[in-house]
């Protein structure tokens, strides 16, 4: 129902769309972001590298980057799915993800220009 809501309050034209990314079979991260009614697929994954519009869930695992705490590594087997309610999910399986976020304190958690360029590689 808060997807719908937020939705709302979106300029026409643009859509409200629901990153997740699981890692180890754990969904690790949740945010929302939003897009012209008209983005292509290839524009949709340009969007999740910017930060999120609002974030639901972030794994305690992503902040344990001591040395560098923008940065979240998950290693192996991860997945990236992007859906909206209205529209077929879009994904990539990559191996090992880097995260980035704008300060130590923050959760807007997002793909970097390099991982947005391998997920498109990826994607189904």
């Amino acid at each position: 129902m808060s997807g719908l809501l937020a939705s709302c309050g979106l300029p026409p034209g643009m859509k409200l769309l629901h990153l997740r990314v699981y890692h180890g079979g754990e969904c690790v991260l949740e945010t929302d972001f939003d897009v012209p009614d008209s983005s292509t697929v290839s524009e949709i994954w340009d969007a999740a590298g910017r930060k999120p519009l609002g974030t639901q869930t972030v794994a305690e695992s992503l902040g344990e980057n001591k040395a560098n705490p923008l940065e979240a590594k998950l290693t192996g087997p991860v997945e990236i799915r992007i859906s909206h309610p209205a529209s077929d999910e879009i994904s990539a399986k990559l191996t090992n993800l880097t995260l980035q976020r704008s300060s130590a304190d923050s959760d807007d958690w997002h793909l970097p220009a390099e991982e947005v360029n391998r997920a498109k590689k990826g994607a189904k």
